[in-house]
């Protein structure tokens, strides 16, 4: 053995010794590549590999039954507003007729009422205009006549409706229940005097205007 075989031999175990240390201390292999911060990952992608499906827009298309509900939904909706805007229009359209009854029947009862000597053909017939049926047919069959008979005794009555209503409509007849005053004065009675009457007006439908039809005076 020469001198330098110990220190040689002890320099190789050491070097073998710091060798195998090495080793164990790096627990990566040594063919493992490392990845900077700014390349792709193993699926070639810039996503993060957690996002979580559909997060970009592209998920799963809705199935053909909830796309069945949803538009049931729709046609539910839509039905339900059509539904509404022909009630309300229908509501309205019967407001409107039953207004126009009553107007027609309050008029009829201040025209009846309302009659000058000094007028009586004009104001006659204006009642006969806008009546019908039986009424209408009395009134002109006896037309000449009446007014005589307003002329003769001077009769002068101003009227006016102090209550009125509908008490039944139907879509070509309505019925109208009304208070009237009338101030009536006539060659007994010059100064005139109030007069109160209850009427029961029935009216019907003909092209679409309000006419009467029957008066009858009640207690």
């Amino acid at each position: 053995m020469t001198p330098e075989g110990p220190a040689t031999d002890a320099r190789g175990e050491r070097a073998r010794e710091g060798t195998a240390g090495a080793g164990a201390a790096d627990p990566l292999p040594a063919t493992a590549p490392v990845r900077g911060v700014d390349e792709p990952g193993p699926t070639g992608g810039d996503a993060p590999a957690d996002v979580p499906p559909g997060a970009d827009g592209d998920g799963p298309a809705p199935s053909p039954a909830v796309r069945r509900g949803v538009l049931a939904s729709f046609v539910l909706a839509l039905v339900a507003a059509v539904v509404s805007g022909i009630v309300w229009n229908t509501g309205r359209a019967a407001e409107s007729d039953r207004a126009a009854a009553l107007e027609t029947a309050q008029d009829a009862a201040v025209m009846l009422t309302s009659i000058n000597h000094e007028t009586a053909e004009q104001d006659v017939r204006r009642v006969v205009e806008d009546s019908t049926g039986d009424f209408g047919g009395l009134f002109a069959q006896n037309l000449d006549s009446y007014i005589a008979l307003v002329k003769e005794s001077k009769v002068s009555t101003q009227g006016e409706v102090t209550g009125a209503g509908i008490d039944s409509i139907d879509a070509s007849t309505a019925r109208a229940i009304l208070a009237v005053k009338a101030n009536v004065s006539n060659q007994s009675v010059p100064n005139g005097e109030p007069r109160f009457y209850r009427m029961v007006t029935e009216l019907e439908k003909k092209d679409g205007e309000w006419l009467v039809s029957r008066v009858e005076f009640v207690p």
